[in-house]
């Protein structure tokens, strides 16, 4: 959702041979969105969403994506430091993929983080359950 991040979305998926495979949606807080604390609206939406690409395309997998300095979660000066941001988005992602995975036990969820640096570069770390 976020504009800064298009142009390294998009070398992300040319990069992983996503790019002509994949059913891009992008939805502010991304993660987030899936959590049972969320908005019930935007829970649906995001649901939807998921569950149109499985029934119509027969999705296996999921990149859940979510950045850092996202709007949705108040910003950056929403957290005490850089740690409990990422820990903050960590953590949601996690969450995201055990709700998606209880519904399609089939599809593999990845989970990515987005961040960008003063000059506009966008790196992408990928996280497991071993990372913190």
């Amino acid at each position: 959702m976020d504009f800064r991040f298009m142009r390294g979305i998009r070398e992300y998926l040319d990069k992983n041979g996503f790019t002509g495979d994949t059913d891009l949606v992008s939805i502010a807080g991304a993660a987030k969105n899936l959590l049972a604390s969320a908005d019930p609206s935007s829970t649906a939406t995001a649901r939807l969403q998921i569950k149109l690409s499985h029934d119509l395309h027969g999705i296996s997998r999921v990149i859940l994506m979510n950045h850092l300095d996202c709007g949705a979660y108040g910003g950056r000066a929403a957290f005490a430091s850089d740690e409990e941001e990422y820990s903050r988005h960590a953590e949601d992602l996690r969450s995201a993929r055990a709700s998606i995975v209880s519904e399609y036990p089939s599809t593999e969820v990845r989970l990515i983080i987005a961040k960008i640096d003063a000059d506009g570069n966008v790196s992408f770390e990928e996280i497991d359950d071993r990372t913190s």
